[in-house]
């Protein structure tokens, strides 16, 4: 099987995520400006937190949307 078979097996097969999980995940990692002093590492780090949050955020909307 490869990368890309699997990578899309998992896409398929999402968990279903609590709303706590997410509202905590969402304080915990605050979209936020980054500070002039911070480091270029620093910055792409966060971006990366924010980021698989931002995911996990999606895949809860897409899990609670009525249909009408």
């Amino acid at each position: 099987m490869s990368v890309i078979d699997n990578k899309e097996r998992l896409l398929e097969k999402k968990p279903t995520i609590p709303k706590e999980v997410v509202e905590w995940l969402d304080a915990i990692f605050p979209m936020a400006s980054p500070e002039l002093d911070d480091s270029e590492r620093l910055i792409f780090f966060r971006c990366g937190q924010r980021s698989v949050v931002d995911c996990i955020k999606s895949v809860y909307q897409q899990q609670n949307e009525t249909l009408i």
